[in-house]
């Protein structure tokens, strides 16, 4: 029997695989085992959810981050020369929040300045990688002494994936990775540690590798994006009237999604619903709507703030994950959590949100897209301001489609709400280009893809043409 060890160290990884074909593919191998390593809080509630003969899951505890690694982090990212991250240390210094820090924070600064500059250099990554190479993680070390893996797999490429990546090669097992979402390769990783094979998702992925990570074109293979086959396939899909019942929606109104994007602009996003509010009192949106609040899964909010902002508002909220134990990290996709998605995307009639992945999301639904490039109630200086975001590499790439109405006022995002609301076609060419360009396939077999390409490198046969494309 072929062992493939696999570390969780993203609560994505229950979307992008464990709840996709992916699963079921390697569940049906035969004379395959998967180890899985997860948290302690979490290893009793994966053996449940995914409870299979071949799949073993254990703890990641023993694999705690150390200094060494938290130090090439630093130096890592600090040397990824984008544009993203270039503006990060920028924001780091010159936000509000910094000011009573500032001395303390320029030493730091003027390093990652220096890091940032030395990034653009070749030879300096490579440098980089190979000082990485020198250590090593005894937790790790004694996972692989106990598994004897065939395969590593590495799904997310950040942070601890790379000392099992060190680990694996130190002992010539043969590795494969995936980036785990479309933007980590402009501020998230330079590929500390190449693997031999590197999934990724879309021909923008694979150029993005190639470019700061310095991977070669010839050992990148895409697949498409796994979490987006419920989408194209229309998964989970419910009637409108019974998904609208259950979320406590009103059928015979339009509904306006809108999704919260992560902690960088989260006063700002508080601001814009207040004004939503405010523009609903006054009818300044046209058509008789309701609007549905979904809060971004790694920073969802207590049932009792939910409930106070639907009491305030009279809104819809969603929780976007469930929960198990406590906790930042207690958050998990479940059913529910994914059917969310897929029916609150559906049934939108548009989709506001300021830099989240939604954007795509609701591209492949075809929804309206209203981005918020502005600062809500008061101005704010530009390293504070949502102007910044559609400024980062992923967002200025996409931007350029043509597919998202990027407003700068409230006077245009209530334009742009009843624009929407009245010709649902608006920008439709680009939102097209946005799902061609960001999804690769429309298939929903990507994750069928991915599956494959990991059984044929476990095999230690040249992955086909077939394995890639279907």
């Amino acid at each position: 029997m072929k062992t493939i060890l696999i570390p969780i160290t993203s609560n994505f990884f229950v979307r992008t695989f464990l709840r996709t074909d992916a699963r079921r593919i390697l569940q049906a191998a035969s004379d395959v085992r998967v180890v899985f390593l997860a948290t302690r809080e979490k290893v009793d509630y994966y053996r449940k959810e995914f409870s299979s003969a071949s799949f073993i899951f254990e703890e990641i505890s023993e694999t705690k981050e150390t200094c060494i690694e938290r130090f090439f982090k630093l130096i890592e990212t600090s040397s990824i020369h984008s544009r993203t991250e270039n503006m990060l240390q920028h924001w780091d210094m010159s936000r509000e929040k910094s000011a009573r820090a500032i001395a303390r924070k320029i030493p730091l600064f003027l390093l990652r300045r220096a890091l940032w500059h030395a990034g653009r250099y070749s030879w300096w990554r490579g440098a980089v990688r190979r000082f990485y190479l020198f250590f090593s993680n005894a937790g790790v070390s004694r996972i692989f002494d106990r598994y004897a893996p065939d395969l590593l797999f590495c799904p997310t490429m950040i942070g601890r994936d790379y000392a099992f990546l060190r680990e694996a090669r130190r002992r010539k097992i043969k590795t494969a990775g995936m980036v785990l979402s479309w933007d980590n390769l402009f501020s998230k990783t330079l590929l500390r540690v190449h693997p031999d094979l590197l999934f990724v998702q879309t021909r923008y992925v694979r150029d993005a590798a190639e470019r700061f990570g310095d991977f070669p074109r010839g050992k990148s293979f895409i697949v498409g994006v796994p979490q987006y086959d419920r989408h194209f396939r229309r998964e989970g899909m419910e009637e409108r009237a019974e998904f609208f019942k259950k979320i406590g929606a009103d059928p015979a109104k339009k509904l306006i999604l809108y999704a919260f994007s992560g902690k960088a602009g989260l006063e700002i996003e508080f601001e814009i619903i207040e004004m939503l509010y405010d523009a609903l009192q006054k009818k300044e949106i046209s058509d008789n709507v309701q609007v549905l609040l979904r809060p971004y899964p790694r920073y969802d909010f207590p049932l009792e703030k939910l409930e106070r902002l639907r009491e305030k508002y009279g809104f819809l909220v969603a929780s976007p994950v469930a929960h198990v134990g406590d906790g930042a990290e207690s958050w998990e996709f479940d059913h529910a959590a994914l059917s969310l998605i897929t029916n609150s995307l559906a049934h939108a009639d548009c989709v506001l949100t300021m830099y989240s992945t939604f954007f795509i999301e609701a591209a492949i639904f075809d929804k309206p897209l209203i981005g918020i490039g502005f600062d809500g109630a008061r101005p704010r200086k530009y390293w504070d301001s949502a102007s910044r975001f559609f400024d980062w590499n992923h967002l200025a790439d996409i931007k350029k489609l043509n597919g998202i109405r990027l407003v700068k006022s409230r006077e245009e995002l209530l334009e742009a709400v009843n624009r929407a609301l009245r010709d649902p076609s608006d920008l439709g060419e680009g939102r097209k280009k946005i799902v061609a360009e960001q999804c690769e396939y429309m298939d929903g077999r990507s994750a069928e893809r991915l599956a494959h390409a990991l059984l044929d490198a476990l095999e230690l046969r040249t992955l086909s043409r077939e394995s890639r494309t279907l």
